[in-house]
């Protein structure tokens, strides 16, 4: 099977590193800078396209992977859709749901699957967490904080990450992550509140709180003007106790929970956890392509919620 990987920048070499361990997987890259992604793949037997389209129409790929910047997720995923390709595109969907709305209607016309790369719902301490509330083991979940930090990105690209035309900021860019895991698991919330730091300073940070029924859900993402090291951590509280992961540990109760642990990433470089997850969603991503199903853990549908849960939350907010 060949992948047509688009963008190997931080996220794309990420997702790079991950193809040249699978078996079976042949590589072509497309990104603008072809002497960095040259200097970055080192190997002369994969090749390497200025143009996407071009590589698309060349090289003929089973799917694509698209790892660009986000406000060039929507355009590129509809253009490969449209040329017959499956595509597996990173998080966010897009930076706004009228984009992701476009890349279903593609994905529908096309008769090819879409899946958008939410690594979070394959992370070990996530599942095990998703695992617990829906069994009730605990009893009913009563409060969940979930954060997310980091220092401001200023290695990206011509700085595309900090122009929120581009990112759509650290809500769509970052806090998504842990939205979309409450979206995912709790379904829509019944109220969202939100504060909401715009980027000043160098800094950019919004705090959601979301009601479901009795229990109280918590995410804080943040881009700080420090050189604090990226981190992301949870405290679920539940009738009969609780679970956290910290400090790559997660607990239940005080005792470590013994988690099966996919193949850790290497240093990344970039504002992401170094954890397990990415290998894992691409291999589910290609195990639905070869047996033909909907990726139904991340289906394209529940992306665009967690982006029209992201603008419920920059609409409603209290802007600092």
């Amino acid at each position: 099977m060949k992948v047509g990987l688009i963008g190997i920048g931080g996220m794309g070499f990420n997702h790079f590193r991950h193809y040249v361990k699978m078996k079976d997987i042949e590589i072509a890259v497309a990104d603008v800078r072809v002497d960095m992604a040259k200097e970055r793949i080192k190997n002369d037997s994969i090749p390497v396209y200025s143009s996407y389209l071009e590589m698309i129409e060349k090289e003929n790929p089973d799917f694509v992977d698209i790892c660009t910047p986000s406000y060039m997720h929507a355009d590129m995923a509809i253009a490969a859709l449209g040329l017959g390709n499956h595509v597996l595109c990173e998080k966010p969907m897009s930076i706004n749901s009228r984009d992701a709305e476009r890349m279903i209607e593609a994905k529908e016309k096309s008769g090819k699957l879409l899946m958008v790369a939410h690594v979070v719902r394959f992370m070990a301490p996530y599942v095990y967490l998703k695992s617990v509330i829906e069994s009730g083991e605990l009893g009913e979940l009563q409060h969940l904080m979930m954060q997310r930090l980091s220092t401001t990105p200023k290695w990206s690209w011509e700085n595309w990450m900090r122009d929120t035309e581009k990112s759509g900021g650290v809500a769509i860019d970052l806090s998504i992550h842990d939205i979309d895991f409450v979206q995912y698991v709790l379904g829509a919330p019944d109220s969202v509140s939100a504060t909401y730091y715009d980027f000043k300073n160098n800094s950019n940070f919004v705090s959601s709180t979301f009601t479901y029924g009795s229990a109280v859900v918590e995410t804080v993402g943040a881009w700080y003007n420090a050189e604090l090291p990226f981190h992301a951590e949870y405290l679920a509280v539940f009738e009969n106790g609780y679970v956290e992961s910290r400090g790559g540990k997660v607990t239940r109760n005080g005792e470590e929970v013994e988690l099966k642990v996919g193949e850790v990433s290497e240093d990344t470089g970039i504002n992401l956890s170094g954890a397990d997850g990415y290998g894992d969603e691409i291999a589910y991503f290609i195990d639905c392509i070869k047996n033909g199903k909907e990726p139904e853990r991340v289906l394209p549908e529940s992306s665009l919620k967690s982006v029209k849960l992201t603008e419920e939350i920059l609409k409603v907010a209290k802007k600092v």
